[in-house]
């Protein structure tokens, strides 16, 4: 699929993926309203916690900044587009400068490293250095060098001998870190003999399994649009990309929050017993109630309470 064979990208198509990403941004700013909700008060009210997770609390917030600036870079482009197209040129003409391709590839690979946050594991970091390689050779490089000659989009076929490997990469490392995380749960959930314990782990897994599908997704939807000749899906599904991890990271401590609340209201009222977290040995250790910001892996523990 060579760039020639791609549809040509419009203004009115630029503006509806920039009011798409709007929408969405939205979604995920409410998204973030609510996991800070849950990490820094208490469940009961607007108190603040005691013991604040403060690491998971550092990943919610910096990857929400690290989103804002892929947005704005989005949203310069359109400007710029827009003030090119006016000025009676051709928007296909039109070229970004490389330094916006790259702070948007790198805050891509960066929000899939903290959403996944498995940060103390060397192939995750290897993933995020690949592809930050990767793509900035495909910004800095003479692109008509050698027998490559890469375009802006994709060689042949594909999205080009460069960029193929950042989205593989990418779609690599979230399937690592989600795997190895559920696969230390479920070694957990097999050694525990607690049903309250048993319970509340198998929540997590499909919690997390739910949000890693979802984030799989959109990587795998982002490698293989490529491979088709739509511009607008492209550029459509690349601003998507980070916004929608995000809100899959956010979802996993928003739900996990609301589930350890409602376990506590029917622990009061006598309808079921209560948990509470404790460190489980070498998988986690983590003061967010439930929940796990994934460096370590997530864990549970039950205790029942005196009734």
């Amino acid at each position: 699929m060579g760039i020639k064979n791609l549809t040509p990208f419009l203004l009115p198509q630029a503006i509806a993926i920039t009011f798409a990403g709007a929408i969405f941004l939205g979604f995920y700013l409410i998204s973030v309203a609510f996991a800070n909700r849950w990490l820094v008060f208490t469940d009961d009210g607007w108190k603040i916690r005691r013991n604040i997770h403060w690491y998971t609390l550092s990943i919610t917030n910096i990857t929400a900044v690290l989103v804002l600036i892929a947005q704005s870079v989005t949203l310069s482009t359109s400007m710029a587009e827009a003030s090119y197209v006016e000025e009676g040129n051709q928007l296909a003409d039109h070229e970004d400068p490389p330094w916006k391709a790259i702070v948007r590839c790198t805050v891509s690979g960066i929000v899939v490293l903290l959403a996944n946050s498995l940060l103390e594991n060397v192939s995750p970091l290897d993933h995020l250095c690949e592809e930050d390689a990767c793509h900035v050779v495909k910004n800095i490089h003479d692109k008509n060098y050698g027998p490559y000659r890469w375009s802006t989009v994709s060689m042949t076929v594909g999205p080009g001998i460069v960029f193929l490997p950042f989205l593989a990469s990418t779609i690599a490392l979230s399937a690592y870190c989600t795997g190895l995380l559920i696969r230390r749960l479920w070694i957990f959930l097999k050694d525990s003999e607690n049903s309250s314990t048993t319970r509340q782990i198998q929540f997590l897994i499909r919690v997390l399994m739910e949000s890693g599908v979802l984030y799989l997704a959109i990587s795998i939807a982002h490698f293989f649009v490529y491979f088709g000749h739509d511009n607008f899906a492209i550029h459509m599904v690349g601003l998507l990309h980070t916004t929608i991890i995000g809100i899959a990271y956010n979802l996993i401590i928003i739900r996990v929050g609301q589930n350890r609340s409602e376990e506590e209201h029917y622990s009061t009222t006598g309808k079921l017993t209560t948990f509470q977290v404790a460190e489980i040995s070498h998988i986690i250790s983590t003061d967010f109630g439930s929940t796990s910001d994934g460096t370590d892996g997530v864990t549970e523990a039950s205790r029942d309470k005196r009734m």
